[in-house]
């Protein structure tokens, strides 16, 4: 399944999530990204680009300054920026969607629920877990920015996803 957004909120989706935020512009009407630096990014996608650091005093503000009528917003925050994730799903309309991607420590549901306070309980909330990929001969790697916007991009195809690990994790 393919679905189609009206408006859709990537917040950190520069970096390693830039491909899933690619994908991500092909399948909404209106994309606008968060990011410390994303003006190139949003050039590029024909987006809208909101430079915000997180770790700044105004971060929750500006967030609270943005529309409210997102129909999906896709965010990876560090463990010190976590108290935004309730503010970033205040951006969602009522029934939208929020898929946080979480570091493979998340397997652990005490730190997933650390990560992730305070859900709002008119939007679906679904869990990207960062795993690694397992090497021949005992070895692990962490994943590729290809593998982790793939898993992201699955989240969001497979709404009936609460949790989604990608490759191999402990916790």
């Amino acid at each position: 399944m393919t679905p189609t957004f009206d408006k859709v909120l990537v917040v950190g989706g520069t970096g390693m999530l830039a491909d899933a935020s690619r994908w991500i512009a092909v399948h909404c009407n209106r994309l606008t990204l968060l990011a410390r630096r994303p003006e190139a990014l949003a050039k590029e996608l024909g987006a809208t680009a909101v430079p915000i650091d997180w770790s700044a005093p105004d971060a929750t503000g500006r967030l609270a300054d943005l529309p409210k009528d997102f129909d999906l917003a896709v965010s990876w925050l560090h463990d010190a920026a976590a108290f935004l994730a309730r503010p970033i799903e205040n951006c969602l309309k009522p029934g939208g969607r929020s898929i946080r991607v979480h570091g493979s420590q998340s397997a652990d549901p005490r730190t997933r629920a650390a990560r992730d306070p305070d859900p709002r309980p008119d939007v679906t909330r679904q869990v990207v877990i960062l795993g690694w990929h397992p090497e021949p001969g005992d070895g692990q790697r962490w994943l590729s920015n290809a593998e982790i916007s793939a898993g992201v991009v699955a989240a969001i195809r497979e709404p009936v996803f609460e949790a989604l690990t990608i490759g191999g994790a402990s916790g």
